[in-house]
């Protein structure tokens, strides 16, 4: 299960809540482990007592039955969509049962409206007054929306609960973990076997398709946080083009950098890691930058603990990177929670006085790009600990020169 479900009552406790309705693609995953195809929304009550209920398309029955089970049994569908079911003989397995059943019942309800099914669900479960917390930010023409639910549900108080789902999800629980440790370890070797190809003489285009092509050999997708494009992969100069640097005919050459940042997802979860390396042997100044990056990047490290500030760990990264050998160094952040959006909250700044958790997920970085020259970065992600941070990433985080 993704849902940290004492996280999440403790959550809607202190805000005097008695159930919180999850409607972004991203919550319906976490809160029910259900992948959603198209609108979904769930319902999730305090009480203990109060069944959790799912309400999705007529067209989800595959993804419930097949690509991601949920935990929760109470499954409702509304809209419209025909898997013809009447002909079906022989011995069925499990799938074709459930989505046998799931078209039964929907051709038996016939509901159409997403929003009278949902409220169905509510007044079923009693919540017919006190204060109900809805994922507004994820719900299209939420002001009508929530404007029925109102004239609906007179004795319903509705709380705009976008804000409250982010903070359940800062801390992960082991399934998250497990899943972002498995990504990062796809990510990894991936970049392995691409660097033991690299050579003078080949393109990024070549090198990014022998790394995305080991990410789907080892059980993952190709992934960045940028959304629709893949990791990012440079060589030479282009290695300061930050993320939007799509693989190019640029061919290697001795003394380039190579970057990547990114990497893969794995079941919903995906991986934000960076390395660089260099054909041949560093220079001075990428020796010396390098280092002063890296010296940062550990002091970030070392202070992610329960109860360290989100900006108290950032300013004294970047004074690490300052006085290691970049004084001109700048940055917005060095770091940020990780999740199944990607970026989550905090984001390691000076303006974020967030404090940390035991639990949180943090990927943490001090890149360096300088148009001329290149870029330079270490990321890692880590789980942040009492005794110290758990590191997600093994890979050696030096400045790898690799034979030229």
């Amino acid at each position: 299960m993704l849902l940290n479900k004492v996280r999440a009552e403790r959550v809607m406790a202190e805000n005097g809540l008695e159930a919180l309705i999850a409607a972004s693609p991203a919550n319906v995953l976490y809160t029910s482990d259900l992948c959603p195809y198209g609108e979904t929304y769930v319902l999730l009550p305090l009480d203990g007592d109060a069944e959790p209920a799912i309400v999705t398309s007529i067209s989800a029955p595959v993804p419930v039955a097949v690509m991601s089970r949920p935990w929760i049994g109470d499954v409702r569908y509304f809209g419209e969509f025909y898997t013809e079911t009447q002909w079906a003989k022989g011995p069925l397995d499990e799938a074709e049962r459930e989505i046998v059943a799931a078209q039964a019942s929907w051709e038996t309800t016939g509901r159409t409206d997403s929003l009278n099914l949902l409220m169905e669900v509510i007044e079923e479960r009693g919540l017919t007054d006190g204060r109900v917390g809805v994922d507004e930010a994820a719900i299209r023409g939420s002001h009508a929306f929530l404007h029925r639910m109102e004239e609906r549900l007179p004795g319903v108080e509705i709380v705009p609960a976008s804000s409250l789902f982010a903070q359940i999800r800062m801390v992960k629980t082991d399934e998250e973990i497990r899943r972002v440790r498995e990504a990062t370890r796809i990510t990894e070797r991936a970049w392995e076997t691409a660097l033991g190809s690299a050579r003078e003489g080949m393109t990024e285009r070549e090198f990014a398709y022998i790394f995305e092509r080991a990410i789907l050999e080892e059980g993952g997708r190709p992934a960045s946080h940028m959304g629709m494009y893949g990791p990012p992969i440079a060589f030479g100069r282009r290695t300061a083009f930050v993320d939007l640097a799509l693989p190019s005919d640029y061919a290697l050459r001795e003394g380039d950098l190579l970057r990547f940042d990114g990497g893969c997802s794995y079941m919903g979860y995906g991986c934000d890691m960076a390395r660089t390396a260099v054909l041949g042997e560093p220079s001075a100044k990428q020796r010396g930058y390098y280092d002063a990056l890296q010296e940062g990047e550990q002091l970030a490290v070392e202070m992610a603990r329960p109860g360290a500030r989100a900006s108290e760990v950032f300013n004294a990264a970047v004074g690490r990177v300052r006085d290691g050998g970049i004084p001109h160094y700048r940055r917005h952040h060095v770091g940020h929670g990780w999740g199944l959006e990607g970026y989550n909250p905090p984001l390691i700044s000076p303006g974020d006085d967030t404090e940390l958790e035991e639990g949180m997920l943090l990927c943490l970085e001090t890149p360096y790009y300088e148009i001329g020259f290149g870029g330079l970065m270490v990321e890692d992600i880590i789980v942040v600990r009492r005794g110290g941070a758990e590191h997600l990433t093994q890979l050696s985080r030096e400045l790898k020169a690799l034979k030229s």
